[in-house]
């Protein structure tokens, strides 16, 4: 069996060791994109579906098959840029944080600021997320470099983030605003409106589906 074979069928060692070894490809095109730290990361992305899809016996080269596909998830970084619909909801959003801020002292929960900004709750942190700005050093200076995508964390953090995008939808996000974000149960039933039994639940069923993919 190929090593492609074998990342196909689960094989963990095999995905990392062909990620390390087609990750230089992936530095290339960031040229591209003027080697933005999201194109980056959604490049490594493409390069692991590539090898997920790529079949041998079609009898063309590895990287003929990847480039398209890494380089059409290095033009989300910048094809994701909010619309105007999401650009009004992001900025009632804000006013009326702002707003509550200073006429109480208190911020108020995504819940209240999503119901005042039209949109649910999880579509609002999303929101948040994508227009975070830049990030920077505690110098102030805005971080540049890139991630090493030879080194075990990068390897290991990247495995996650593909089992997280192949998880049903709402399993995903519970996972990642409780182990990305460090939301608690009990935040996130008050943000959906729900019962912390209800999110516990969940949680317990999406934690078991990702150890499952993680295993195999």
């Amino acid at each position: 069996m190929s090593e492609y074979a074998r990342a196909q069928a689960g094989d963990a060692e095999a995905l990392s060791a062909l990620v390390r070894r087609h990750a230089p490809l992936v530095q290339s095109l960031c040229r591209r994109f003027s080697y933005s730290q999201d194109a980056f990361q959604l490049g490594c992305m493409g390069l692991v579906k590539a090898i997920r899809g790529y079949r041998a016996e079609a009898g063309y080269a590895f990287s003929t098959y990847a480039v398209p596909v890494i380089l059409g998830e290095m033009r989300k970084a910048y094809s994701g840029a909010l619309g105007w619909r999401a650009k009004g909801a992001l900025r009632r959003a804000r006013a009326y944080e702002e707003s509550v801020l200073r006429q109480t002292g208190r911020r108020p929960d995504v819940g209240e600021i999503a119901a005042r900004a039209g949109v649910p709750p999880e579509e609002l942190m999303l929101l948040f997320e994508q227009d975070r700005g830049p990030a920077y050093d505690e110098t102030g200076l805005m971080i540049p470099s890139l991630p090493d995508p030879g080194s075990d964390r990068f390897i290991t953090r990247l495995l996650i983030r593909d089992i997280l995008d192949r998880m049903p939808k709402k399993e995903s996000w519970l996972l990642r605003q409780r182990f990305v974000f460090f939301h608690t149960q009990k935040e996130i039933a008050k943000y959906l409106h729900t019962e912390q039994y209800r999110v516990s639940r969940l949680e317990k069923r999406a934690r078991q589906h990702f150890m499952e993919a993680w295993q195999t």
